[in-house]
């Protein structure tokens, strides 16, 4: 992988130099290894010389870049133009690498560009949420939705065998008020949660996916009044 600093390194260099006061190549160097998720270049040198880790960045799958950690390195060794040299880095790296890795600016472009719709399929995919869904006389014809803000996790560039992101979503079906099955729900909760191996500080290799669901049985509580109108709801948007 210091292969594809120096190669990101150089295209990031052609990029800027027509905008004049371009950085070295030891310079943007220091910010690609930044984006890869390390302190120094030197730093990642050194794990990727340990052969005794089972991953190693040029293993991943994904890599999912630092931006705040590369802007904040580009500042401490005198880079102007901060914000432009950065987005050039992570053009680089990801020109670099083809299109067998994808490549993420960050937690929130991972999660929104990729794990939420990984998420949907593992609960489509889920013996578990296939359970819950049999128990419900919902259909279910829509995917389920998971929320648009990222999910919490533990920091992924500090985590070194393996890392996790999860999040709860509901999966809304529709009843027919007229079909011969009683009505007892038409909403699932689910969880999901993807499991990857860290390849480099970066890098992640999906080890498992997962997803769960239980009915959402709030409905029961509702007076025969609200019951009713919704089944009328139901029968409106049918007609």
């Amino acid at each position: 992988m210091t292969t594809l600093v120096t190669s990101a390194a150089y295209a990031a260099s052609k990029t800027l130099a027509p905008f004049g006061s371009t950085p070295t190549r030891s310079q943007l160097s220091e910010v690609i290894s930044a984006l890869l998720g390390y302190q120094t270049y030197a730093a990642l040198g050194i794990e990727e010389a340990n052969t005794s880790l089972p991953y190693h960045l040029d293993d991943a799958e994904i890599l999912v870049l630092d931006k705040p950690s590369a802007e904040k390195r580009a500042t401490a060794i005198g880079i102007a133009n901060v914000s432009a040299v950065v987005q050039a880095c992570i053009d680089a790296i990801t020109d670099a690498v083809g299109p067998d890795i994808s490549v993420f600016a960050g937690i929130d472009d991972f999660y929104d560009s990729y794990a939420r719709n990984r998420m949907v399929l593992a609960a489509i995919s889920s013996d578990e949420v296939s359970n819950a869904m049999a128990e419900c006389n919902a259909d279910f014809d829509e995917d389920p939705e998971f929320p648009d803000k990222t999910p919490a996790t533990d920091n992924l560039w500090q985590a070194r065998a393996e890392w996790t992101i999860e999040a709860d979503g509901d999966w809304v079906g529709s009843y027919d008020p007229d079909a011969d099955r009683m009505f007892n729900g038409d909403t699932l909760h689910c969880s999901a949660k993807l499991s990857y191996d860290k390849a480099g500080r970066s890098g992640l290799v999906e080890s498992n996916s997962e997803a769960y669901a239980h009915r959402d049985d709030s409905w029961a509580d509702d007076d025969y009044e609200a019951e009713q109108a919704y089944l009328a709801e139901q029968r409106e948007s049918k007609a």
